[in-house]
């Protein structure tokens, strides 16, 4: 068996998942601080966070409680809560937002994807545009009030 086909795919996905993850290697100090605040080096990390990593590292309750949750429990009820080290606040947001927008871009594909079958080929763009928007929105109708300001024919055939 040739492996030719094999090395060619194989390359070309080495080439784009560079493409397409390559702007992480930029954010490797933020993902550690983010993964590991009490394992990193202090004087490897911006000067701006330098203060508060120490702060941080020297607070054997808070490492107490790093070890005995997850770790977005630990931001989430712990360093946010706290309110005191707001550079590290900023650096957690900035990482997990990073994922949760990849997230949502890919489910709204997804019902573009499922909207646009080969069932529903008749659509058009703005058509699938206003489909996107009512599936991709937290606002609910209030059905039964919108019924009510209509006329109801009532069908007398029995």
């Amino acid at each position: 068996m040739d492996p030719t086909p094999f090395v060619e795919v194989i390359s070309q996905l080495r080439t784009e998942f560079k493409n397409r993850f390559g702007d992480f290697r930029a954010y490797k100090e933020e993902f550690r601080l983010f993964v590991a605040p009490f394992g990193i080096d202090v004087n490897d990390i911006p000067t701006w966070f330098q203060m508060e990593a120490i702060e941080l590292q020297c607070s054997e309750e808070l490492k107490a409680k790093f070890s005995s949750c997850s770790l977005f429990n630990f931001y989430k009820n712990v360093i946010v809560s706290s309110g005191q080290f707001p550079s590290l606040i900023d650096n957690a947001l900035q990482v997990v937002s990073m994922f949760g927008s990849t997230y949502r871009c890919e489910q709204l594909f997804s019902k573009m994807k499922f909207s646009k079958s080969q069932l529903r080929s008749q659509l058009t763009d703005n058509d699938l545009n206003d489909i996107l928007f009512l599936s991709s929105s937290v606002l609910k109708p209030d059905l039964d009030s919108l019924c009510s300001d209509r006329r109801h024919i009532v069908s007398t055939v029995q």
